[in-house]
């Protein structure tokens, strides 16, 4: 009898259990219904007075805040100029910024990094995101906060920004070199300064190399002089130093770029010959054309391209490979006019 009387206990205990269950999920659906339409409620008033840039009174909703954040996320990336500028005014008072701010304390690496990307656009709240792109223990997001506000003009100098981000040593990605592009836009010569830290790794400086080469803001003298003489050491890095060189066109590099042409390496002959041509270096000619008959295919194409490029000398010379020379030349040489339309 005692033990039918425990069973019957057991089973009043397992039913009770189970309705308290449905009772929960009865309760969780009626609470998340509530929520989705007090969330939905918000979203239909906030976001035609967010686009239209109006300031929001939302109380102490931390719902509205949410739904002001969400609302961020999705609406930075369509407009720009005054229409953003104004959308992130509104967003402010909607609470959206205190709300992003919080989400930088998730635990979650990419829900901080979500919000340095849209919180790095408020003003009010750069400290905070320049905290995030020093000091936060996930590489990615450390980076990614990096580049947020350096597209908005709004980072910590490129030294700072290179040795907390660990770049050259620990961080390889090449976003570093759109980060360079972008810190160049609006502090040039704090990126300049990073060729001649000799604490600072080569990486990095061939990373501001490349987006200074590519800019007009600073005095390519100096850079062009640190370049050239960086191009005579051994180094894994000549070949981007050499296509840097190419890009600049300055005269000061021509004497690095005719030494590269002769150099072991069939990878930084490759890019000094394309420098060559890019800087139109008329001297090179007669190397370029002896070129056409190296044992690396990669030389031959880029010897030819650069004296395609190099004017009626560079052609003559292309035409008399086309006829007398070694079998590889001439096949190089023939092949460079059948592109450039003048066979």
């Amino acid at each position: 009898m005692t033990t039918l009387v425990s069973l019957w206990d057991f089973s009043l205990l397992l039913c009770l259990i189970a309705l308290t269950a449905i009772a929960g999920l009865l309760l969780a659906r009626v609470i998340g219904e509530w929520r989705g339409k007090h969330r939905a409620d918000w979203r239909r008033k906030l976001l035609p007075a967010m686009m239209r840039g109006e300031t929001i009174d939302v109380g102490g909703s931390r719902l509205a805040r949410r739904v002001a954040a969400t609302l961020t996320l999705e609406l930075t990336e369509l407009v720009r100029g005054s229409d953003r500028e104004a959308l992130i005014t509104a967003a402010s008072s909607a609470g959206a910024g205190e709300e992003l701010r919080r989400r930088l304390r998730s635990r979650a690496p990419q829900d901080r990094l979500i919000a340095a990307e849209a919180l790095a656009m408020f003003p009010d709240h750069v400290d905070a995101v320049t905290k995030v792109a020093l000091t936060d223990p996930s590489p990615d997001v450390r980076l990614g906060a990096a580049l947020a506000l350096a597209q908005e003009g709004r980072a910590p100098s490129a030294g700072e920004l290179v040795r907390a981000l660990g770049i050259g040593t620990r961080e390889h990605s090449l976003l570093v070199v759109s980060l360079m592009r972008d810190l160049v836009k609006t502090d040039p010569h704090s990126v300049e300064a990073l060729l001649y830290d000799l604490d600072l790794p080569d990486e990095a400086k061939l990373a501001a190399t490349d987006a200074l080469a590519e800019s007009g803001a600073v005095d390519h003298a100096p850079l062009v002089s640190w370049m050239a003489e960086a191009a005579g050491e051994d180094s894994d890095l000549q070949p981007r130093i050499f296509r840097a060189l190419g890009r600049i066109g300055h005269p000061a590099g021509h004497e690095a770029i005719l030494g590269g042409l002769d150099s072991p390496s069939w990878q930084v002959r490759t890019a000094a010959a394309e420098a060559a041509g890019r800087s139109a270096l008329s001297r090179a000619v007669p190397k370029l054309a002896g070129m056409l008959d190296d044992e690396e295919w990669w030389v031959r194409f880029r010897a030819g391209e650069a004296l395609a490029r190099l004017g009626a000398a560079g052609r003559l010379a292309l035409h008399r490979a086309a006829i007398e020379s070694a079998p590889a030349a001439r096949a190089a040489a023939k092949a460079t006019l059948a592109e450039r339309g003048v066979a």
